[in-house]
């Protein structure tokens, strides 16, 4: 069933509550397994099916909507059309197609193992801040979480605890599909533009803030903000949009040889 609510509804409560929120005290944040036990379904679905729609702005570009697209088997990220400008994500293979129709290219980026060690010490720290008066999501509430890396906030995110836990963690093993890449780009970095949390958030701990259910609101230190506009937990979808442009040509930072087209095209039946 498709669950759409209000964005001004929702973000007039959560700008009304945002003071509330700040003198509220400061709670433990729970584990990912105490809110998987408190929300588990009574009944399982037989397959994934989520669409998620999110309105983001970035600091000098125009706002925009950005949808997440997730199967048992692919994620897609697009800027909510069906278009050929996407990201593509095999999850059983965990491999990412960067898909260009502008340069008529495919960027291919393979998981691999974060092996890499963080030139400081990183100390996490998580505060979580609930509020009864904030609304509800689809029956979840919404908690304000803060997470913090030596003291700095990194992340900021109201997130409705335990929804979509299936959109979840698809979208936490894409990023940490990406955070493979990001520890080896992050070598060549030099020691004075190296962040603490820049190198938490896409290399460390990139699915941090994902533990603890659907972010409904989210910002981060660069200014990057997306807030949550609609979703769909019964998506219709169609399979061709899991489809790679047979003709566009693959390659990858660091190789040239890159799995062909037809490993990310789905099963027809």
């Amino acid at each position: 069933m498709k669950k759409i609510f209000s964005l001004i509804f929702i973000i007039t409560m959560l700008s009304a509550c945002e003071q509330q929120v700040a003198d509220a005290p400061e709670v433990k944040a729970p584990s990912a397994e105490d809110i998987a036990l408190a929300t588990k379904p009574a009944t399982k679905k037989a397959s994934t099916r989520i669409a998620l729609v999110y309105r983001v702005q970035e600091p000098g570009v125009d706002p925009y909507e950005s949808r997440i697209i997730v199967t048992d088997e692919f994620i897609r990220l697009d800027d909510n059309n069906d278009g050929r400008e996407f990201v593509l994500v095999n999850r059983k293979d965990k491999i990412v197609y960067s898909v260009s129709e502008a340069n008529d290219n495919i960027l291919v980026v393979k998981h691999r193992p974060v092996d890499l060690k963080s030139p400081i010490e990183l100390y996490p720290e998580i505060v979580r801040k609930p509020d009864e008066n904030a609304p509800q999501i689809d029956g979840r509430d919404l908690v304000h979480y803060v997470f913090k890396i030596n003291g700095e906030a990194c992340q900021d995110a109201t997130i409705a605890e335990g929804l979509l836990t299936e959109a979840t963690t698809a979208i936490a093993e894409y990023r940490q599909i990406l955070a493979g890449q990001h520890a080896i780009t992050f070598q060549s970095t030099p020691a004075d533009l190296q962040n603490a949390c820049d190198m938490s958030m896409h290399i460390f701990q990139p699915d941090r803030y994902l533990k603890f259910g659907l972010p409904i609101e989210e910002r981060d230190y660069t200014g990057y903000q997306r807030s949550l506009i609609d979703f769909d937990d019964d998506y219709e979808v169609n399979p061709a949009l899991f489809i790679l442009p047979a003709e566009f040509e693959q390659f990858s930072i660091d190789e040239l040889q890159a799995p062909p087209a037809t490993e990310a095209t789905p099963n027809k039946a």
